[in-house]
């Protein structure tokens, strides 16, 4: 194995042992800490609890805090800009999440404090991130390991997306349309500011149609390395996924990020393919070039199951297009308008967005 491929370690770990777990992964990967200002970024969907597995669990980020002070970190900030329909009660999905707790009062709202930036991109000459994420010595990154109905997965990568404020992830979402596009932007916001250490909680996974309406599956690891691409494609090759087949990894790989190969990372510890994790039956079509064909003869969009539905209007505020509206019905979607970005989707804790094939040519009926 050359000394150049980045490592990854893998721990078995539970919920009660995270902390062994965590500190472990520091004392492998953690660069110097020592009179560092640090960040520590879970990834918050939403206002979901910890026992349905949908954000990072609260033990992990403990588990990350205390590792950082036991090496003299000068100030530690835990944040995130949680989900789209979120903005405004940023400190309650914390809450409800446990993570604010968790974080001992060290939780700032990363949408609070904007810095416009310029980035390369194809999509957008500017965004708006958040200024702790920008000027923080050290950004400690702890992602879910789960499935993600328009990337494929979410990890390592895609945690960066929480580092846009405000409307800004709803912007890209509407400038980036179609799975490639948007993989493209993710990588970009990537590129503005990687993360420096990577600590991802796999103990309890989500399969199925992840980010939030998908599966708990019990993994029992906890993943770390400095490299997020190389983590992230070592998560998908767990998931039973080849890394390669999720473009968001492909590109990350093409432009130099990390790589999307097994053969060319240090992978140290337990690994295993979960036996028969259920990835996302829609969505981008991975593998075979007849899945491809199907993909693109069929569009995958949501449509509404009104017996979960509580019509708290989350799905028509986080549209990036304005395809859901409110009625006393409940939610309607405009199909001439739905970019299959499933936003609507990811913030629906009630489970109440679908998501089923249509054909192209059906869209607009």
């Amino acid at each position: 194995m050359s000394v150049s491929a980045p490592r990854v370690s893998i721990y078995p770990a539970d919920y009660d042992r995270a902390a062994d777990a965590v500190e472990r992964a520091f004392a492998d990967h953690a660069p110097p800490v020592g009179g560092r200002t640090c960040l520590v970024k879970p990834n918050i969907l939403g206002a979901v609890p910890p026992e349905r597995h949908v954000n990072t669990h609260p033990t992990v980020v403990a588990a990350a805090i205390a590792a950082l002070e036991r090496r003299g970190a000068a100030r530690i900030t835990v944040g995130d800009n949680s989900g789209m329909r979120a903005y405004g009660s940023n400190e309650h999905a914390a809450r409800v999440a446990g993570i604010f707790e968790a974080a001992g009062g060290r939780y700032v709202n990363l949408g609070a404090s904007p810095v416009e930036t310029a980035l390369e991109s194809d999509f957008v000459e500017r965004l708006a991130f958040s200024r702790e994420v920008l000027e923080c010595d050290l950004l400690v990154s702890l992602p879910k390991m789960k499935t993600h109905v328009a990337t494929g997965i979410t990890g390592a990568v895609k945690n960066t997306y929480g580092h846009l404020v405000g409307g800004e992830k709803t912007r890209l979402h509407r400038e980036a349309v179609g799975p490639e596009n948007f993989a493209r932007a993710v990588v970009d916001v990537y590129q503005v500011r990687p993360p420096d250490l990577v600590v991802m909680d796999a103990v309890v996974a989500m399969e199925g149609q992840g980010p939030s309406g998908g599966r708990s599956r019990n993994v029992g690891r906890i993943l770390a390395s400095t490299n997020a691409v190389a983590l992230d494609a070592c998560m998908a090759a767990m998931m039973g996924i080849e890394p390669r087949s999720i473009p968001m990894l492909r590109i990350a790989e093409e432009r130099g990020l990390g790589p999307a190969d097994l053969a060319a990372i240090d992978i140290d510890g337990p690994f295993e393919v979960v036996p028969k994790f259920r990835t996302c039956s829609v969505g981008m079509g991975f593998g075979t070039w007849i899945s491809r064909i199907a993909t693109y003869v069929f569009m995958t969009q949501p449509t509404v199951r009104l017996k979960n539905c509580v019509a708290c209007g989350s799905c028509a505020q986080a549209c990036p297009v304005e395809a859901v509206t409110m009625t006393d019905a409940g939610p309607a979607i405009d199909y001439a308008k739905c970019i299959s970005c499933f936003c609507c989707h990811e913030m629906c804790r009630y489970e109440a967005m679908d998501l089923s094939r249509r054909m192209r040519f059906l869209q607009r009926l």
